[in-house]
């Protein structure tokens, strides 16, 4: 099959190199030049991160860790202040509500495994082929379809 597929793909290669090149619109060549020109004329603090001096970005990472810093530092003693509060109460009834769905959901998840498990491995594997072959017809079914239509 390689041999058939070799002096194809050398006729397809030559026929490509023969093409002659083509030429952009003058006008897309003077957008993208005033483009470049544009973006050469932004300050420093406007252009890419990776444009910026080296002592910018450092300062920059620098302040955000000092913000990520102190931001813990308000969670860590707002969430101190609040326990045994009216606030804390509030917050954790719905948390309780979570934690029972989650109990609900893993039980489910226990008798589907088991119910899982029952089933004869043969017909778990006939059914993910009668899937795999469903597809496969309702694909070629629509590539059908789309090209009746836009012919």
């Amino acid at each position: 099959m390689t041999d058939r597929q070799d002096p194809f793909e050398a006729l397809i290669a030559r026929v490509l190199r023969e093409q002659p090149p083509r030429e952009a619109p003058a006008s897309l060549e003077a957008n993208v030049l005033r483009e470049i020109a544009r973006r050469a004329a932004l300050p420093w603090w406007r252009r890419s991160f990776t444009d910026w001096p080296q002592l910018a970005r450092v300062s920059l990472l620098l302040a955000l860790l000092g913000v990520v810093k102190v931001a813990l530092e308000v969670l860590v003693w707002v969430t101190t202040s609040v326990r045994g509060s009216q606030v804390a109460t509030a917050v954790e009834r719905p948390v309780d509500w979570i934690h029972t769905l989650s109990s609900i959901a893993r039980s489910l998840g226990t008798a589907g495994e088991a119910l899982v498990s029952a089933i004869p491995s043969q017909w778990l594997y006939a059914v993910l082929l009668l899937g795999f072959a469903m597809y496969v017809v309702l694909f070629g079914a629509g590539a059908a379809v789309y090209r009746t239509l836009n012919k």
